[in-house]
């Protein structure tokens, strides 16, 4: 599956001690405990030609020209990236660097994650919290 491209968040999986709860762009949390997840509602998730992916996140018009005063570089289409990592393909799996660093019985742990392909051609990112679909 070529994944390249521009993907949206389809759901958000949040753990809590009553179990898993889903939010989606047309049922967003209420709660303030729940308000970064409803942010991460916002955002685009790229894959870029050249094995980047970019978390990408929507500047209104009236504040790009501050944007731009930070230093942020805002493309055509109103996004910037907010975070970047790399990704890749082998064996016909896809992953990303998380770049959580760490051992696991004294040897250097892999900070490559897989991302699943559900079986309606989503994706399942974020260590399986966030779930995309293409925009």
């Amino acid at each position: 599956m070529d994944i390249r491209g521009i993907w949206k968040v389809k759901e958000i999986r949040v753990p809590t001690p009553d179990g898993v709860k889903v939010f989606t762009p047309d049922n967003p949390p209420q709660e303030e405990r729940f308000e970064g997840s409803a942010e991460l509602m916002g955002y685009r998730t790229e894959f870029a030609e050249d094995g980047v992916l970019n978390t990408l996140m929507f500047v209104p018009e009236e504040m790009r020209q501050e944007a731009a005063k930070q230093g942020v570089e805002v493309r055509e289409d109103g996004y910037a990236a907010v975070e970047s990592t790399v990704w890749k393909e082998e064996n016909g799996k896809i992953y990303y660097d998380t770049k959580i660093e760490g051992e696991v019985l004294g040897e250097k742990a892999d900070s490559f994650a897989e991302i699943p392909v559900t079986e309606d051609g989503c994706l399942l990112y974020g260590l399986g919290m966030i779930l995309l679909e293409r925009a």
